[in-house]
């Protein structure tokens, strides 16, 4: 089309509406098979008749009319008994230019082109077809998602993903948003993922070519989404002009933003222009640019759900930690088991933290509050080693004494209960204490297993950051640090 997105918006005057998509109150599916019931449309449409909110006011176009599981096929769009909010697409590319031009004219607010076979292929003609969508979107200020997407999973109000539910898994309900470019990543990295590490999730978006809708405009959406207190990305690249207006767009909103990037080497750079058309973006350039604006960029899968399951519960209603300054990432590492203690130890260095370095005096302090036994055997220096012999008094005094020093920044308690005086009251009392101090990060590793729920289960109930190993556990304390340079960072820009 020539100019830039960003121009040619701005020149059309659109401002983009997509609540209807996101939250219909009606729907349209076109492109129903009455023989094959796992054709996407057919999926899409018995799932939010018999699934979603939806129900009754979810229609079926198919040309040849009929019906499939009592639900009345209808032969074209505006034979329905009402303009539909949202229409999903599923027909191939050529059908669908005309069924996206009729529902336009018809005036349905919002579109979910979920169809390949257009600018992903590389063919002149796929692109010349999505441009052609685009345009018309643009020209009438319609909202389109895709296309080559999975769409929208919004429950109980939409689900367009065209799989079987019972082929799914679904995370919990939660604060966490989720903008992929990617229909794959976002069920198995994020929405499989989420669900064994019980990270809950408000609503999911798959953007596939982003031929009109990009994650410029979800960003926007999802910052004004009361819903929303986690913004995480599945990021592959900008198209031209993005990638400025998404830092600026992203300097509006003090919610989390975490990024997820594929196509950071030449190899996967090329499998992008095959996937969603999109350009691959020089992420070395990025990550510094979405440093300067607060906007959190980890590494490897696992950083990325560490990341937002600790933004998840930093967020949340009950917020466990008030960051009102700058962390360097200095920890204490308080545990009854000196191997954990030490393996931990040797992992801050990867993520830049620093074992605080206590004085004879401190250390003598904390001894007065532990056990005679304890106080005999344990070590103070740091990490702290409570020992099998602790008691739940004893983990509690040097808790309480840590989270009092200014010096110690961040603690990670270490939770074994394997010791014959730690009782199942633990979690509750960590967290107790841990609440008489709102601006001093506490991190809890509990082992994940059936025994512990209810340790795990009282640090949950207060917001606890809690982790199921020894590595996570410092990844957690790297999040709270890098979130608290975040908001330092976004106080400049805004």
């Amino acid at each position: 089309m020539g100019k830039t997105r960003t121009s040619t918006e701005k020149e059309l005057g659109v401002h983009f509406n997509l609540e209807p998509i996101f939250r219909p109150k009606s729907m349209v599916v076109v492109g129903i098979s009455t023989k094959n019931y796992i054709n996407p449309g057919t999926t899409t449409f018995l799932k939010n008749v018999f699934e979603t909110n939806l129900g009754e006011k979810c229609y079926a176009v198919n040309p040849r009319g009929g019906e499939i599981e009592g639900q009345k096929i209808y032969r074209e769009i505006k034979n329905l008994p009402e303009i539909p909010d949202i229409a999903v697409i599923a027909v191939q590319p050529n059908i669908a230019v005309f069924a996206i031009e009729e529902c336009i004219f018809l005036g349905v607010k919002g579109l979910i082109l979920i169809s390949g076979g257009f600018a992903e292929t590389g063919t002149k003609e796929g692109r010349k077809i999505q441009n052609q969508i685009a345009k018309m979107c643009l020209e009438n200020n319609v909202p389109l998602i895709g296309p080559n997407c999975v769409g929208v999973f919004n429950p109980p109000y939409i689900d367009s993903i065209f799989l079987q539910s019972e082929k799914l898994v679904f995370p919990p309900k939660g604060n966490v948003s989720i903008v992929s470019q990617s229909g794959g990543i976002l069920l198995d990295q994020f929405f499989l993922a989420f669900k064994s590490r019980e990270i809950g999730v408000s609503s999911a978006v798959s953007v596939g070519n982003k031929a009109v809708i990009n994650e410029v405009h979800m960003l926007e959406y999802y910052a004004e989404d009361k819903e929303t207190d986690v913004i995480s990305f599945y990021l592959e690249g900008f198209g031209p002009g993005e990638g400025r207006q998404f830092l600026e767009s992203s300097k509006k909103t003090k919610k989390d933003i975490v990024i997820y990037s594929g196509g950071t080497t030449e190899a996967s750079k090329s499998a992008i222009q095959s996937h969603t058309a999109s350009i691959a973006t020089n992420f070395e350039v990025a990550r510094s640019a979405f440093k300067q604006y607060g906007i959190l960029q980890p590494i490897t899968e696992m950083e990325v759900l560490n990341y937002i399951k600790t933004y998840s519960v930093l967020a949340s209603s009950k917020k466990p930690i008030r960051l009102d300054k700058r962390l360097s990432g200095k920890v204490a590492i308080l545990s009854v088991s000196g191997g954990h203690g030490v393996v931990c130890s040797d992992l801050l260095h990867k993520y830049d933290l620093e074992l605080v370095q206590f004085t004879e005096h401190e250390q003598e302090e904390m001894r007065a509050r532990v056990t005679s036994t304890v106080a005999d055997i344990g070590g103070f220096s740091n990490p702290i080693d409570i020992t099998g012999a602790g008691t739940d008094a004893d983990i509690i005094g040097v808790l309480d004494y840590l989270m009092q020093l200014e010096k110690v920044e961040i603690v990670l308690c270490i939770v074994v209960p394997y010791p014959p005086q730690i009782s199942v009251q633990i979690g509750r009392r960590i967290a107790i204490t841990a609440r008489k101090y709102p601006t001093k990060p506490l991190v809890c590793f509990v082992p994940y297993i059936e025994k512990y729920d209810l340790i795990r289960e009282s640090l949950e109930l207060f917001h606890i950051p809690l982790s199921a190993t020894v590595s996570e556990t410092v990844q957690l304390a790297a999040a709270i640090r890098d979130k608290s340079r975040a908001l330092l960072r976004l106080k400049k820009h805004k």
